[in-house]
C-alpha cells in the first residue's frame, strides 16, 4: 500500500497533494518548508503544516479523534471541509476515502482501476460506500489492503510505525500512541510482526491479569474464614467428632442417661481446666518472682560518690591529679549511663509481665468458671437440673457445629481458589518456558531484518546494529536495540541513546521492516516527519543515500519533511537541493498562501 493524493473540495485552501508511488516511488517525497524572508525575526518556518500533514493522512486513513486534535479543537475552521485521501493498493487497483470533520463517523469508500481521480463532485451512487459508520469502513478498508503479514492484527495497529512524527522518535517499537497502555496491547503485536508467537505472548498477559485477579478474590475470601487451606482435614475432624458428641448427647437426653456425659465432663474438668490452671497459676508464680526481683534491682541507686573520694585524698594527704579526676568522672557517667539503660530496659519488661499477668488472670477467671459449673453438674443431684444444663451444653454444641460447618464451606471455596492459582501459575509457568525456547530460536523475519538493520546502521552510523527479543526480569516480552559497543558482543552502547542517533536509529529501524517485507502484502511507504531536524551534514548524507538505495525500485515509497535549514550541504557549506521532482509541497514563511492551509495559523 502507498498513499496516491490527497485533496479537498476547497482547493483555494487545501491545495492537491500528489505522491510519487508505484514505479515513480523511485523519487523521493518531500515536503519542504522555505524561508523566504529570512530578515523578517516575527516569521516562522517551523509552523507551516509539515507535521499536519501526517495526522491528516492518518485521520484520513481512520484513526480515532480526541478534543485535542487539530480538525476537532478547531472545528468552526474546517466544518466546511470534505477531504479524500487515494491509496494505491497492493492488489494493483485504488481506494479512495471520504472523510469529513463535521461528520467524522460517516465514511465514503470507493475502489477504481485508475488513480490520480478526482471524487468531490462525484455522486453518492458513484461510491460503493458513500456512507458507512466508521467501524464497518475499517472493517471493509482492511479487507481491501489485503495486509496478511499482519494477521490477526488489522492495519491500525501497524500504521504509526509508518508515520513517524516528531512525538515518536523516542522508541522504535514503542510509539507515543502506546505509551499510555499496557505492554499487552503492542508488545504481542511487535513479536507476531517479527515472526513470533504473538499469541503465545499475549496469552503470558492474560495469565498475569488472571492470576492477579484470582489472587485478590482469594485474598478477599481468606478474610472470611480464620482458618487457612492447610487447616481444612483438621477442620473435617474436628467436625465428625463435634458431630458424634451431638449425636451421644441427643441420644442420652433422650433416655435421660447421664453416665457418659457426666463421664466427659470429669474429663474436660480434670484433663484441661484443671491443667490449664495449674499452668497458668505456675507461669503467674514466676510472673511475680520477676516483677519482684525487677522492683528490687530498681530500688538501687548508684552509691559511688566522687566527693568522697576527693576527701579520702585530702585527709590522707596524697595528691589527686586531674587527669585522675578525669578518670573517675568518665567513670562516674558511663556507670550513670550503663544503670539508665539498665532502668529502663527493666521497667519496659516490667510493664510486659503487668500485661501478661492481667491476660493470664483473667483467663484464670474463666476457667475458674468454667470449673465452678463443671463441679455443680458433677454434684447437683436433681435430675432435671442435670438435664437442663445438658440440654444447654447440646444447643452450645450444635451452634459450634453450624459455624465450624459454615467455615468449612468458605475454607473449601479458599482452598479451590488457591488450586485454580497454583492451576494458572502452572500455565503461566508452561508458556514461559514454551517463550523461552521461543526467543532462543531465529525466525527468517527476525534474521532478514537483522542483517538488514546491522547494515544500515553500519552505514550510516559506523556501528554494528543490535536487535535481539529477550525475556525480563517478569518473564515478559522484552527487546534490545540500538548500537553495538565496540569490543562488546549484543551489548548497546549508549551512545544511541542521544536524540540524534535515536531519531536514525528508529529511522533505519522502519527501513529495515519495510525492506525485510518490500514483497509481501504489507505497507510500502514510510512518512518521517522532521527526521533530519539537528542532524550532522554527514548523517543526512549517509541516511539519503541508504534511503535512495532502498526506493530505486519503487517497493517502498519514502515521504520526509523538513525545513530549509535542515537541507544536506555540500563542502562549502552550500544546500544540496531536491529536484522538483521529488518535492511534492513547497511550503513557506510569505504569509497564510505558505501553509498547508492557507489560513491564518492555529
Amino acid at each position: 500500500m502507498q498513499i496516491s493524493r490527497i485533496y479537498s473540495n476547497l482547493p483555494t485552501i487545501f491545495e492537491p497533494i500528489d505522491f510519487n508511488f508505484g514505479a515513480d516511488a523511485a523519487r523521493l517525497n518531500v515536503v519542504l518548508g522555505e524561508v523566504r524572508k529570512p530578515a523578517d525575526k516575527k516569521r516562522d518556518s517551523h509552523n507551516l503544516g509539515k507535521t499536519t500533514l501526517l495526522h491528516l493522512i492518518d485521520f484520513m486513513m481512520l484513526r480515532g479523534i480526541s478534543p485535542e486534535f487539530f480538525l476537532v479543537k478547531h472545528k468552526h475552521r474546517f466544518e466546511r471541509f470534505v477531504f479524500y485521501l487515494e491509496i494505491s493498493l497492493n492488489s494493483g487497483d485504488f481506494a479512495t476515502i471520504r472523510r469529513r470533520p463535521a461528520n467524522p463517523n460517516e465514511i465514503g469508500l470507493t475502489r477504481h482501476a485508475e488513480g490520480r481521480q478526482n471524487y468531490c463532485d462525484a455522486a453518492d451512487d458513484a461510491w460503493d460506500h458513500a456512507a458507512m459508520p466508521i467501524d464497518a469502513a475499517k472493517t471493509l478498508l482492511d479487507g481491501w489492503l489485503d495486509l496478511r503479514v499482519l494477521k490477526p492484527y488489522d492495519y491500525r495497529k501497524a500504521i504509526t510505525y509508518f508515520l513517524r512524527s516528531q512525538d515518536d522518535w523516542s522508541d522504535e517499537l514503542q510509539l507515543r500512541k502506546f505509551s499510555q497502555g499496557k505492554d499487552a496491547h503492542w508488545k504481542p503485536f511487535v513479536a507476531h510482526l517479527f515472526g513470533f508467537k504473538g499469541q503465545l505472548i499475549d496469552r503470558k498477559y492474560q495469565l498475569d491479569d488472571e492470576i492477579q485477579t484470582a489472587k485478590q478474590r482469594l485474598e478477599e475470601h481468606q478474610t472470611e474464614v480464620q482458618f487457612k487451606e492447610d487447616d481444612l482435614p483438621a477442620l473435617i475432624t474436628d467436625i465428625a467428632r463435634l458431630r458424634q458428641e451431638i449425636e451421644e448427647l441427643s441420644a442420652q437426653l433422650d433416655v435421660f442417661h447421664f453416665d457418659a456425659e457426666e463421664r466427659r465432663i470429669m474429663t474436660q474438668l480434670v484433663d484441661e481446666i484443671e491443667g490449664e490452671i495449674a499452668q497458668i497459676n505456675s507461669t503467674l508464680y514466676d510472673i511475680r518472682y520477676d516483677i519482684r526481683q525487677i522492683d528490687v534491682a530498681l530500688e538501687q541507686k548508684d552509691k559511688f560518690d566522687l566527693a568522697e573520694i576527693e576527701e579520702v585524698f585530702r585527709e590522707t594527704q596524697l595528691h589527686f591529679a586531674q587527669s585522675l579526676k578525669r578518670k573517675y568522672e568518665e567513670l562516674v557517667a558511663f556507670n550513670k549511663k550503663v544503670t539508665h539503660e539498665r532502668d529502663v530496659a527493666l521497667r519496659s519488661r516490667r510493664r510486659e509481665l503487668e500485661a501478661k499477668r492481667e491476660v493470664l488472670q483473667n483467663r484464670n477467671r474463666e476457667l475458674d468458671d468454667q470449673r465452678q459449673a463443671s463441679m455443680a453438674v458433677l454434684k447437683n443431684t436433681d435430675t432435671f437440673s442435670k438435664y437442663k444444663h445438658l440440654q444447654k451444653q447440646l444447643v452450645d454444641q450444635r451452634a459450634h457445629l453450624v459455624y465450624r460447618e459454615e467455615q468449612e464451606r468458605k475454607l473449601e471455596a479458599v482452598a479451590e481458589m488457591a488450586r485454580s492459582v497454583r492451576e494458572l501459575e502452572r500455565d503461566r509457568g508452561r508458556i514461559v518456558d514454551e517463550m523461552k525456547v521461543m526467543v532462543a530460536k531465529q525466525t527468517t523475519v527476525a534474521e532478514k531484518f537483522r542483517a538488514i538493520f546491522n547494515r544500515y546502521c553500519q552505514q550510516v552510523l559506523d556501528h554494528n546494529g543490535v536487535f535481539y527479543f529477550r525475556l525480563n526480569s517478569s518473564n515478559n516480552l522484552d527487546y534490545e536495540i540500538g548500537l553495538e559497543e565496540k569490543g562488546q558482543i549484543g551489548k548497546t552502547s549508549s551512545q544511541g541513546d542521544g536524540t540524534s542517533y535515536k531519531k536514525l536509529i528508529c529511522a533505519l529501524f522502519d527501513l529495515a521492516l519495510l525492506k525485510v517485507y518490500e514483497d509481501a502484502a504489507f505497507y510500502h511507504f514510510t512518512f518521517h516527519d522532521g527526521v533530519l531536524e539537528a542532524l550532522d551534514n554527514r548523517k543526512k548524507e549517509a541516511l539519503l543515500k541508504i534511503v535512495r538505495e532502498q526506493i530505486a525500485s519503487g517497493k517502498t515509497q519514502y515521504i520526509l519533511t523538513l525545513i530549509e535549514a535542515d537541507m544536506p550541504r555540500d563542502a562549502k557549506g552550500k544546500s544540496i537541493p531536491f529536484s522538483d521532482d521529488e518535492v511534492v509541497l513547497r511550503l513557506h514563511d510569505e504569509g497564510d498562501d505558505g501553509r498547508l492551509f492557507r489560513m491564518a495559523e492555529f
